[in-house]
């Protein structure tokens, strides 16, 4: 009955849009109307028993590179179909993925869906995170086609719009051979929509395990003359208004922490010369680091980073880091690479483009979000003050981002698992 009233909305609704399918042909969102409407391209229906990944957009698309990186290595000789909702999705599917073929995915309509699954025959259905597509699963489903997710999440906010449709989702996701949730939280939300508690279990995000792998490869020098055995506070991948920010931090620290040495490292070296005049017109003694020679002075409160790809080698030596382009509303850059290296974290709250890293280190007590100097302040203040504390915070921060390392090797074992042989 579920189903049924799914597929009656979905023909009602196609029916409707008939009359305006020629004049989206001549839009932007006319593209790929094609494969949207089943037809599949020559690439495609060539395949033999292809795996078959749906990725919904960009951000999901690039999740999958490890994890492909895995099945491919450990099975070569298994085609990989990717499916995307959106046309940006596609065209990051073709331009990073090692696959075979690349579609937009049709629209959720059983007359559809199933020709296409027909075609495509794949030993193999999963979605990554959790787009649930009824048609689409119960297809795979009267196919005997495994079907799992992976890295999925389910908000909270998510959690209570499906409650107005667990008729429909408890029949859906009663379909799926696996549900691999990012978090406890993500596990208990999709059980209590209807998913067997038996099939589900906790693997960790692919997003978050991309992150890992992708940025936080180089090891840092730990043996870093050039700045002393002075507390050092890292101010990384600065933008316009944070320098400031960390500056009016310290300076509450100075009368208490005298000998205190902050790095600032802009995201950009156009701006280099910028922070240089506003740290002169701060008055305080600051060097740059191409003026510095074997060792900064020890009467330097600040150090300008005005070179490229050293600051992997001072975040070892640092005593805690500001992750910039997160009080800017920037978006946010890599949180990560200072929680590898054991140090505590903090950033602001504009942290979009590295969202699931940056919850993960709140949530594990690794790192914490701020949202002007007073409280950057009272952060490290409370961290130069209690050592113990700063080596506790960090060691939290390394044992999270080591975990997920592995989430894309454990994620691909689980796929393997449930593969129909070819």
């Amino acid at each position: 009955m579920s189903y049924l009233v799914y597929d009656v909305i979905g023909t009602v609704l196609g029916v409707l849009a008939l009359p305006v399918l020629p004049v989206v042909l001549l839009t932007r969102h006319g593209r790929g109307l094609g494969e949207r409407l089943g037809r599949l391209p020559s690439a495609v229906r060539t395949l033999h028993r292809p795996l078959w990944i749906h990725a919904a957009s960009v951000g999901e698309v690039l999740a999958t590179e490890p994890l492909i990186e895995r099945l491919r290595a450990a099975q070569p000789d298994v085609p990989i179909l990717v499916s995307t909702t959106s046309v940006t999705g596609r065209e990051t599917a073709r331009a990073r993925l090692a696959v075979d073929a690349v579609i937009l995915l049709p629209v959720d309509v059983r007359w559809i869906i199933d020709q296409v699954m027909q075609r495509i025959r794949p030993r193999g259905l999963v979605i990554v995170e959790t787009e649930i597509w009824p048609a689409l699963i119960r297809a795979a489903a009267r196919q005997a086609v495994p079907c799992l997710i992976v890295s999925g999440r389910i908000s909270e906010g998510s959690a209570g719009r499906y409650k107005w449709i667990r008729w429909l989702t408890r029949a859906v996701l009663a379909q799926l051979d696996a549900c691999a949730m990012q978090t406890e939280a993500d596990a208990v939300r999709i059980v209590a929509m209807g998913a067997p508690a038996a099939r589900v279990q906790v693997l960790g995000s692919l997003k978050f395990a991309r992150e890992v792998t992708a940025d936080t490869g180089r090891q840092p020098n730990a043996t870093n003359t050039l700045l002393g055995a002075r507390p050092l506070l890292v101010a990384a991948s600065t933008h316009p208004g944070e320098e400031q920010l960390v500056i009016d931090a310290c300076t509450d620290l100075w009368p208490a922490y005298p000998n205190l040495l902050l790095l600032i490292a802009p995201r950009r070296p156009g701006r280099f010369d910028d922070v240089d005049r506003l740290l002169a017109d701060s008055g305080l003694q600051h060097e740059r680091r191409t003026k510095v020679g074997e060792r900064v002075a020890d009467t330097t409160r600040v150090l300008l980073l005005d070179t490229i790809g050293e600051l992997p080698d001072v975040l070892a030596t640092a005593t805690a880091v500001f992750v910039g382009g997160t009080v800017a509303p920037v978006g946010g850059h890599n949180v990560l690479e200072p929680a590898l290296y054991g140090k505590p974290v903090a950033f602001g709250p504009h942290t979009a483009n590295v969202r699931t890293a940056a919850e993960a280190l709140v949530e594990g007590g690794a790192a914490v979000c701020v949202h002007d100097a007073p409280e950057l302040a009272a952060e490290w203040r409370r961290l130069l003050a209690q050592p113990a504390l700063a080596e506790e915070v960090g060691a939290r921060g390394r044992a999270l981002v080591a975990a997920q390392v592995a989430v894309a090797e454990r994620t691909a074992r689980l796929i393997r698992r449930c593969l129909a042989p070819g």
